[in-house]
């Protein structure tokens, strides 16, 4: 086993933070896009599996991306700006973002092929971003932290199949 592969191994299985809550992971799904093209694997951490169903509410929470690809940071900043307009009601653009969501949406840099980046919400506490377990990000929750989560799991979400994937799944567990 090479070091990269080991280094690989240990990053996937450790926590993104050493004080985030405790949280179990309750689905995973490879995510492609067009059906074709693999992305990576996404997975769905909460506290109790079976309350999927909270996954928007202000409940502790991670999402978890292991990329397959190469991804350009300002890629990943568009997309998380326009998905949060495009899920928030009271949102027309990026420049009316909550504070705490325009925070992390804007603190995407570019990663390789085997990196992971994990979303953590501690209600009332923050939203955090990682890569590779070293965090990147560290926004205060002002009351609107839980909304983040509306990129994967809202009524326009990145991903309709791999939101419907995780949360069925998560429910099973």
């Amino acid at each position: 086993m090479t070091r990269g592969t080991l280094l690989l191994l240990l990053l996937m299985a450790a926590p993104a933070s050493a004080d985030a809550p405790d949280l179990q992971r309750c689905s995973e799904v490879e995510l492609k896009v067009i059906g074709l093209f693999s992305v990576g694997t996404a997975s769905l951490h909460l506290a109790d599996c079976a309350q999927a169903d909270r996954v928007l509410e202000r409940v502790p929470k991670q999402f978890s991306l292991l990329l397959d690809r190469d991804m350009a940071g300002a890629d990943l900043v568009e997309s998380a700006n326009e998905l949060l307009v495009e899920n928030l009601d009271d949102v027309g653009d990026p420049t009316e973002l909550p504070a705490e969501l325009a925070c992390l949406a804007n603190a995407y840099v570019d990663a390789e092929d085997g990196e992971r980046f994990d979303v953590v919400y501690e209600p009332e506490r923050r939203l955090a971003l990682y890569r590779n377990g070293e965090l990147l990000e560290e926004c205060p929750d002002r009351g609107r932290g839980h909304e983040y989560f509306n990129i994967w799991f809202g009524e326009e979400p990145f991903n309709q199949r791999m939101k419907k994937a995780l949360l069925e799944r998560a429910g099973e567990s």
